[in-house]
Protein backbone atom coordinates (compact mmCIF):
# COMPACT_ATOMS: atom_id res chain seq x y z
CA UNK A 1 0.00 0.00 0.00
CA UNK A 2 1.45 3.09 -0.64
CA UNK A 3 1.31 5.43 2.09
CA UNK A 4 0.95 9.02 2.36
CA UNK A 5 3.95 11.20 4.46
CA UNK A 6 2.61 13.21 7.46
CA UNK A 7 4.33 16.10 9.03
CA UNK A 8 3.93 14.15 12.79
CA UNK A 9 3.55 11.21 14.57
CA UNK A 10 1.81 11.45 18.44
CA UNK A 11 2.25 7.93 20.39
CA UNK A 12 -0.51 8.45 23.27
CA UNK A 13 -0.58 6.01 25.90
CA UNK A 14 -2.62 6.19 28.88
CA UNK A 15 -0.26 7.29 31.89
CA UNK A 16 0.90 10.04 29.44
CA UNK A 17 -2.40 11.59 28.42
CA UNK A 18 -4.75 10.17 30.71
CA UNK A 19 -3.53 9.70 34.19
CA UNK A 20 -4.95 6.24 33.76
CA UNK A 21 -2.37 2.79 33.93
CA UNK A 22 -4.60 1.38 31.40
CA UNK A 23 -4.32 2.63 26.97
CA UNK A 24 -6.51 2.10 23.94
CA UNK A 25 -9.63 2.78 25.96
CA UNK A 26 -13.17 3.84 24.39
CA UNK A 27 -13.42 6.82 26.19
CA UNK A 28 -9.62 8.11 25.75
CA UNK A 29 -10.25 7.74 21.93
CA UNK A 30 -13.40 9.85 22.39
CA UNK A 31 -11.56 12.27 24.27
CA UNK A 32 -9.14 11.91 21.48
CA UNK A 33 -11.83 12.52 18.51
CA UNK A 34 -13.30 15.55 20.78
CA UNK A 35 -10.00 17.53 20.75
CA UNK A 36 -9.67 17.01 16.96
CA UNK A 37 -13.63 18.49 16.78
CA UNK A 38 -13.01 21.29 19.10
CA UNK A 39 -9.40 22.24 17.06
CA UNK A 40 -10.44 22.03 13.50
CA UNK A 41 -13.83 20.39 12.11
CA UNK A 42 -15.66 18.09 12.25
CA UNK A 43 -14.35 14.92 9.76
CA UNK A 44 -16.10 11.87 7.88
CA UNK A 45 -14.90 9.21 9.19
CA UNK A 46 -14.16 5.32 8.23
CA UNK A 47 -12.84 2.61 10.42
CA UNK A 48 -11.19 -0.73 9.59
CA UNK A 49 -10.03 -3.56 11.26
CA UNK A 50 -11.21 -3.20 14.39
CA UNK A 51 -11.19 -5.43 17.28
CA UNK A 52 -11.56 -4.93 21.46
CA UNK A 53 -13.26 -5.32 24.08
CA UNK A 54 -17.33 -4.42 24.52
CA UNK A 55 -20.71 -5.73 25.81
CA UNK A 56 -22.11 -4.61 22.32
CA UNK A 57 -21.21 -6.54 18.81
CA UNK A 58 -18.66 -4.51 16.78
CA UNK A 59 -20.55 -5.09 13.53
CA UNK A 60 -23.16 -2.68 15.31
CA UNK A 61 -21.12 0.04 16.58
CA UNK A 62 -18.68 0.07 13.75
CA UNK A 63 -20.96 -0.43 10.55
CA UNK A 64 -18.43 1.63 8.66
CA UNK A 65 -16.46 -1.43 8.28
CA UNK A 66 -18.72 -1.68 5.31
CA UNK A 67 -16.79 1.31 3.55
CA UNK A 68 -19.55 3.73 4.54
CA UNK A 69 -18.67 7.70 5.65
CA UNK A 70 -19.51 7.84 9.99
CA UNK A 71 -19.22 11.59 11.07
CA UNK A 72 -17.36 12.10 14.59
CA UNK A 73 -20.00 12.50 16.51
CA UNK A 74 -21.12 8.82 15.49
CA UNK A 75 -17.97 7.58 15.72
CA UNK A 76 -17.20 9.39 19.34
CA UNK A 77 -21.07 7.41 20.88
CA UNK A 78 -19.59 4.58 18.88
CA UNK A 79 -16.44 4.31 20.71
CA UNK A 80 -17.22 4.81 23.77
CA UNK A 81 -18.75 1.60 24.03
CA UNK A 82 -15.74 0.05 23.92
CA UNK A 83 -13.69 -0.59 27.00
CA UNK A 84 -10.44 -1.21 25.45
CA UNK A 85 -9.05 -1.50 21.73
CA UNK A 86 -7.03 -4.51 20.84
CA UNK A 87 -6.50 -2.80 17.39
CA UNK A 88 -8.16 -0.40 14.77
CA UNK A 89 -7.55 2.13 12.36
CA UNK A 90 -9.74 4.97 11.86
CA UNK A 91 -9.15 7.31 8.57
CA UNK A 92 -10.78 10.74 8.82
CA UNK A 93 -11.65 12.98 5.56
CA UNK A 94 -12.64 16.72 5.28
CA UNK A 95 -16.64 16.59 4.71
CA UNK A 96 -18.05 15.65 1.53
CA UNK A 97 -15.19 14.28 -0.34
CA UNK A 98 -15.74 10.92 -2.15
CA UNK A 99 -13.32 8.67 -0.72
CA UNK A 100 -12.91 5.17 -2.75
CA UNK A 101 -10.77 2.32 -1.84
CA UNK A 102 -9.08 -0.53 -3.51
CA UNK A 103 -10.38 -3.77 -1.94
CA UNK A 104 -7.11 -5.13 -2.69
CA UNK A 105 -5.57 -3.49 -0.26
CA UNK A 106 -7.43 -2.16 2.63
CA UNK A 107 -5.78 -0.34 5.51
CA UNK A 108 -4.43 -2.67 8.07
CA UNK A 109 -3.35 -1.64 12.19
CA UNK A 110 0.11 -3.09 11.46
CA UNK A 111 0.89 -1.22 8.35
CA UNK A 112 3.79 1.16 8.25
CA UNK A 113 4.19 4.57 9.25
CA UNK A 114 1.83 7.15 7.56
CA UNK A 115 -1.55 7.71 6.27
CA UNK A 116 -2.90 5.23 4.90
CA UNK A 117 -5.00 7.22 1.57
CA UNK A 118 -4.00 9.95 -0.45
CA UNK A 119 -6.98 12.13 0.66
CA UNK A 120 -7.14 11.68 4.04
CA UNK A 121 -6.14 14.55 6.49
CA UNK A 122 -5.57 12.14 9.35
CA UNK A 123 -5.31 8.68 11.01
CA UNK A 124 -5.34 7.21 14.14
CA UNK A 125 -4.55 3.96 15.13
CA UNK A 126 -5.01 1.54 18.12
CA UNK A 127 -2.53 -1.25 18.95
CA UNK A 128 -2.34 -4.09 20.92
CA UNK A 129 -3.96 -2.33 24.03
CA UNK A 130 -1.00 -0.22 24.83
CA UNK A 131 -1.32 2.98 22.59
CA UNK A 132 -2.27 5.25 20.50
CA UNK A 133 -0.99 6.51 17.12
CA UNK A 134 -1.85 9.81 15.71
CA UNK A 135 -0.83 10.45 12.28
CA UNK A 136 -1.06 14.05 10.61
CA UNK A 137 0.14 16.59 8.98
CA UNK A 138 -0.84 20.01 10.81
CA UNK A 139 1.73 20.78 13.31
CA UNK A 140 -0.71 23.00 15.17
CA UNK A 141 -2.74 19.72 15.45
CA UNK A 142 -0.42 18.27 17.08
CA UNK A 143 0.66 20.91 19.90
CA UNK A 144 -3.61 21.15 20.99
CA UNK A 145 -3.97 17.73 21.08
CA UNK A 146 -0.61 17.36 23.48
CA UNK A 147 -1.80 20.59 25.12
CA UNK A 148 -5.32 19.15 25.86
CA UNK A 149 -5.13 15.48 26.43
CA UNK A 150 -2.75 16.40 29.15
CA UNK A 151 -5.61 18.62 30.90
Amino acid sequence: MDLKDTEFLLKIRGIEYFNEELSCLGDQLAKILFCLKEFKQDYQWFVFDVFGSTHSSLLELFPTQDLSAMSTDKLIDSVKQIFQFESGVFIGFQKGLQIEWDANSMPETEEDGGIQHSLADIEIRAFDFSYFEIYGNDKKLKEYLVQNLNK
